[in-house]
């Protein structure tokens, strides 16, 4: 018995759907296009996530740096100072970070007066303390309670110049994008007088306690 054969008039029809398929799954130039839709996406969210973070992180080094820098100058400085003077030196701190308005510092030269070998039970006292903004002036219970640890270990007789900086960051993308919102940067540095035996506020004895 012979097969079964389909009519030439249908072979011949389905033999282009046929090859039309294979020829349909063999193709490729689509696919570059799609891969493009469905990547494009992630990859956007990725370069600005990736500057966002460098954003910060940028800020963050500026802010530390900007510490360094007036801590410097107040290390170097010979003269007793004045609140213009420490003025000044937050508008040079607020240049240097871009810190605007909000930004703010404290200076308060330490010095220890008893147990000085000793971390756990030397006793420090301030010599003044001087904050812009309206900033709370540090007293001596809040230098022995909240500093003590931070505080280097200084002799009898020797000072640092403990210098306290905060600038306010704004993020330049939607928190909602990249999570990382608003914050503030704080940075804390100590400094010897290069000098002088220490730094004086006007109007106030250098030995004052």
């Amino acid at each position: 018995m012979k097969p079964h054969r389909l009519p030439i008039a249908r072979r011949l029809a389905v033999r282009p759907v046929r090859r039309l398929a294979a020829d349909f799954l063999r193709r490729e130039e689509a696919s570059i296009s799609v891969e493009a839709v469905l990547v494009m996406p992630f990859l956007l969210w990725a370069f600005t996530a990736m500057y966002a973070f460098f954003d910060v992180y940028h800020t963050r080094s500026l802010a530390l740096k900007g510490n360094y820098a007036i801590a410097d100058l107040f290390s170097r400085e010979t003269n007793p100072i004045d609140t213009s003077y420490l003025n000044g030196a937050e508008n040079v701190y607020a240049f240097l970070t871009r810190g605007g308005e909000d930004a703010w510092i404290r200076v308060t030269p330490v010095r220890c007066t008893s147990r000085c070998d000793d971390p756990a039970r030397r006793v420090l006292r301030r010599d003044w303390s001087r904050a812009t903004d309206g900033r709370q002036r540090l007293r001596n219970s809040d230098v022995n309670n909240d500093y003590r640890d931070i505080i280097p270990m200084i002799a009898q007789g020797d000072r640092v110049i403990m210098v306290e900086t905060e600038m306010q960051y704004e993020p330049a993308i939607n928190p909602t994008l990249t999570g990382i919102g608003a914050r503030r940067i704080y940075d804390i540095t100590m400094t010897r007088p290069r000098f002088s035996p220490q730094l004086c506020w006007t109007g106030l004895s250098c030995s004052n306690s």
